[in-house]
């Protein structure tokens, strides 16, 4: 069909139609005719086809009610009265993306998929949950919140999902600042509230608001639609306007964002977060926010987004260096917040400080802007992060859900009044900004006039508190006793006859008639031709190159790696640590300040990160490797890889006031996520004790290491000497021929240039042979548990199911996406309350673990794991579950993935010698699976269970109830 201006097409009028040649698009923008709708589609020949439904979601509260709504309309529909619509789609779908989002001042519901059957039928399953919802009464108990009392003598408490989410995601202390921030700068408008749900607010909402909520903002007129890929527009079209004509006779009103004045002079605000420390020294935040412009200045937002980086992101930051070394902090950073409000802002932030600081630090970070204003900018780190963000915007355009980064460029445009095609033309607007940025003084104007001379602006520092989560539970208990007391014997009976009964109705099962309703592919539907990318290799030098010739949008992907088998174990809890200085540090040649302007110029990124690769060969001892990953356009590579071959040739840990710097920062940022997040550490410590590279993992990246890192920075002065020492046994025994890796993911152009550099390249490195160690071997307690800030707990079980390897098949595939998105969902999350429950396997080792998030529970959560042996062997399911199962884990079988994604698993792959050939010999044995299949592994479970450890972190209270659970409790 021809599409033409001002004409109508299923009672949508094309406003305007337009190809975008830098994202090889045709975008159409269409208008209801009737409920005065956009829908914004974006077509190409991407078959991963994506759709999106957005409503303005105007908060007047902290209750949550626009995220408790998000969770609640995916329970269930008029069309499709299944509980748990969501799970269940999920736990049987190709999708390559499903989920729902909260934002400050908008609720969207985006999925993505390469089946177009699959396409088509969750758009109807999505558009009729948000349309047309049951929303009863229990579902707003589940996801929102409820009185929670089992027995009698039992405690009242209060229990939900999002509740349980939100004191997770309030354990942190940046989300505090940025509470604070929004509500400090726009105290009268719509973003000084908690649109994700205060825990404090969130018992104060009533099911009536929660109903009165979805009446009033998802009307379709309210709303946003956006297509994305291959799919025919007519069909999309039409499709929509069914939805529309069933549901919406009339035009709604659409809701709009209360800006509120802002503030017209400075303002300072203290505040306190929770620490379970007595030790509260450096670990105050300061934070400085400042308004700066609408989200319509394209330009000017484009400009501060790269004057962000330049101020506090850049290592060769005059303002980052001069507060760093100040002494008033461990680091300091700072983010431009483009496009998540109405009104945009600046902020900046201190790390590991003292509250008296917040004075000293305004005065440096004013002094200092004013001598960037009357001196002007370093020319080569204007230049350096221009670059920066010209190559990640180039980048942007080879992600894997290239439709859902393009829709959230869109969206903005369409809630606050932007024209949505300029939102994808940038490259004009770059150039334009470019010469403006290194010609004519931009940045500095914008500077003087938006952060110097800008009364706007809020000063916040965040004290930790040591007894603010004993007084914060002690309020929620005086709140609880109460209500309490407002009942009568006979209410308070009926409280825990309703406890019960949500309790119960929570454990019934879909209807198998309900499920049917759901529309689902059938094996059928399922490709039996792969397209498993494998690497290749080519001897350079005598050693292998690992080549992956992908269309990578004219981007380099090139990995050096070393096997660190050698570093011994004393030093491996310091490992983590050196990858972070030698990334940063400098070269002989370069201090630290014109190295990270020079990778910001001639790279779009340089990092560090360890593996140890298990083989499915089991006779094959696991390979530990470093990698130093480097990412380039093809105009810079030979600088690019000039550059990196000098720093790891010869390293330079000569700065040793810079080193101290690294890692004060690293312990600050590693102590601040392991307090409110800790889920990484404990499942790492769980692991510790199973296999070779669970050992390794714990050594360098799990508590061991953060244990060390703390000492370390705690008594700097005292460990300087055997540190840095350390750092230079590490890199002599880290970087060397004889431990090579090379890895290039690229098109064939770049990888014949780099090629012609890789024997300079592997030239340059020593040649001095080492010897490698034992493996680590880590003797823990069987069952740990360790107190940290956080308000919930995150629960992990695991053991080895298949310690040789023997018994592990594409069955266990379809069992472990049983356990991950059905029993794991419905105990823990649906009746537990925690946010999420998952599985983690390695079928190179054969570890399982079980891991609970943000999770209000231990006792219930440990034991829903261990009836997992139990639940296999007396495992029944109707064959149209079994077929979800199946297409559930087929899907994660053949992942959509980015250029990049591929040749970095396809070498992760060659390493551990995966072929294409025993992959899709798992996926014969995962279409092929019944039942009985899964029941076979119950003895193994039961065996697992036996031997399993147990490691806990999180909430104090919640840890010490059930402390009989664990070995030890202990602080992290």
């Amino acid at each position: 069909m021809t599409y033409i201006n001002g004409k109508e097409y299923f009672q949508f009028i094309l406003k305007k139609k337009l190809f975008i040649a830098e994202i090889n698009s045709t975008v159409y923008l269409f208008e209801h005719s009737r409920l005065g709708c956009p829908v914004v589609a974006i077509k190409n020949d991407d078959h991963n086809k994506t759709f999106s439904a957005a409503f303005n979601t105007i908060p007047t509260d902290s209750t949550g009610v626009a995220h408790i709504l998000e969770h609640s309309v995916l329970m269930g529909s008029e069309k499709y009265p299944v509980k748990d619509v969501f799970g269940e789609i999920h736990k049987g779908g190709l999708m390559t993306f499903l989920n729902a989002m909260t934002g400050s001042d908008i609720t969207y519901y985006p999925f993505a998929t390469r089946n177009i059957k699959e396409y088509f039928s969750i758009m109807d399953v999505y558009c009729d949950v948000v349309f047309k919802p049951l929303l009863d009464p229990a579902t707003f108990e589940q996801e929102g919140w409820h009185y929670h009392q089992e027995a009698e003598d039992a405690p009242l408490e209060f229990q939900g999902v999002v509740y349980n989410e939100m004191k997770g995601a309030f354990s942190d202390p940046i989300r505090h600042i940025f509470h604070n921030i929004y509500g400090g700068l726009m105290p009268d408008s719509t973003y000084a509230h908690e649109s994700g749900g205060d825990p404090r607010n969130i018992p104060d909402l009533s099911y009536q608001e929660f109903c009165d909520f979805h009446s009033q903002h998802y009307h379709a007129s309210n709303g946003m639609y956006f297509f994305y890929g291959d799919a025919p527009l007519e069909e999309e079209l039409q499709y929509l306007e069914k939805k529309f004509d069933a549901h919406f006779p009339e035009k709604g009103e659409k809701a709009v964002v209360i800006e509120g004045p802002g503030i017209k002079s400075p303002v300072s605000i203290h505040k306190t977060y929770a620490v379970d420390s007595t030790d509260t020294k450096e670990k105050t935040f300061i934070a400085v926010g400042t308004n700066i412009a609408k989200v319509t200045e394209r330009e000017k937002n484009t400009a501060f987004q790269i004057i962000a980086n330049i101020l506090f992101n850049s290592d060769a930051s005059p303002l980052k260096n001069r507060i760093v070394s100040s002494g008033l902090c461990k680091d300091f950073g700072g983010l431009y917040m483009a496009s998540s409000s109405y009104q945009t802002f600046m902020l900046s932030y201190l790390v590991g400080s003292e509250a008296e600081h917040q004075e000293e630090f305004v005065r440096i970070y004013q002094e200092a802007l004013q001598d960037m204003v009357e001196n002007g900018l370093d020319h080569e780190l204007v230049l350096s992060e221009l670059n920066k963000f010209e190559f990640d915007y180039r980048e942007d355009s080879s992600k894997a859900q290239r439709g859902l980064d393009l829709i959230g460029k869109v969206m903005p445009a369409l809630k606050y009044g932007m024209d949505p095609f300029a939102c994808l033309e940038n490259e004009s607007m770059l150039q334009d900004l470019r010469k403006k940025a290194l010609e004519e003084g931009y940045f500095e104007q914008l500077i003087k006039e938006f952060l110097l001379d800008n009364p706007a602006t809020v000063t916040l520092s965040l004290s930790p508190d040591p007894q603010k989560q004993l007084s914060t539970k002690a309020e929620e208990e005086a709140r609880l006793q109460s209500y309490d007391q407002q009942l009568s014997e006979t209410e308070k009976v009926q409280r825990i006859a309703r406890t019960q009964e949500l309790m119960q109705e929570q454990q019934e099962a879909n209807s198998v008639e309900n499920l049917a309703l759901l529309p689902s592919l059938t094996l059928k539907d399922l490709s039996t031709s792969f397209d498993f990318h494998q690497a290749s290799t080519v001897k350079v030098a005598d050693k292998d190159v690992l080549i992956s010739d992908l269309d990578t949008n004219h981007i380099a992907y090139i990995d050096l790696g070393f096997d660190f088998s050698a570093i011994p174990a004393h030093l491996l809890p310091w490992f983590d640590i050196f990858g972070t200085i030698i990334t940063e540090i400098g070269t002989e040649q370069l201090n630290y300040m014109s190295f990270a302007k020079e990778v910001a110029t001639s790279t779009g990124g340089f990092s560090f990160s360890a593996s140890v690769y298990g083989n499915i060969d089991r006779e094959k001892t696991p390979r530990p490797i470093a990698w130093f990953h480097l990412k380039c356009l093809p105009d810079y590579l030979e600088r690019a890889v000039s550059l990196i071959s000098s720093l790891l040739s010869k390293p330079s840990f000569a700065d040793r006031a810079r080193i101290q710097e690294i890692v004060g920062r690293e312990f600050a940022w590693t102590d601040h996520s392991a307090q409110s997040e800790g889920y990484g550490l404990a499942a790492g410590r769980a692991e510790a004790q199973l296999s070779i590279g669970g050992a390794y993992r714990e050594m360098y990246g799990g508590i061991t290491a953060y244990r060390a890192l703390k000492d370390l920075a705690l008594n700097y002065e005292q460990r300087e000497e055997t540190f840095l020492a350390g750092l230079e046994e590490i890199a002599h025994l880290l970087l060397n021929q004889q431990n090579l890796q090379i890895g290039i993911t690229a098109n064939r152009p770049q990888i014949e240039h780099f090629l012609k550099l890789c024997p300079a390249l592997i030239k340059s490195l020593p040649t001095h042979r080492v010897s490698r160690q034992k493996p680590p071997v880590m003797n823990l307690a069987k069952h740990e548990a360790f107190i940290t800030s956080a308000e919930v707990v995150f629960a992990i079980q695991g053991a080895n199911l298949f310690p040789q390897g023997s018994g592990y098949n594409g069955h266990f595939e379809v069992l472990k996406t049983y356990f991950s998105r059905d029993y794991l969902w419905n105990t823990v999350r649906q009746m537990g309350g925690a946010y999420g429950c998952f599985i983690q396997f390695s079928q190179l080792n054969g570890n399982m673990l079980f891991v609970s998030y943000r999770d209000p529970q231990v006792a219930k959560t440990y034991d829903a794991y261990n009836r997992v042996a139990e639940v296999t062997k007396n495992l029944s399911l109707p064959r149209e579950v079994m077929d979800q199962l199946i297409i559930g884990t087929y899907g994660g079988f053949t992942p959509h993935q980015s250029q990049a994604s591929r040749g970095a698993v396809a070498r992760n792959e060659f390493i551990s010698g995966i072929t294409p050939q025993y992959k899709e010999a798992r996926i014969e044995e995962i279409i092929s699976t019944e039942v009985g299949d899964l029941r076979k592994f119950a003895p193994l479970l039961e065996e697992m269970l036996t031997k399993s450890h147990r490691t806990a972190i999180g909430n104090r209270a919640k840890l010490e109830q059930d402390a009989s659970l664990f070995d030890r409790v202990e602080e992290l």
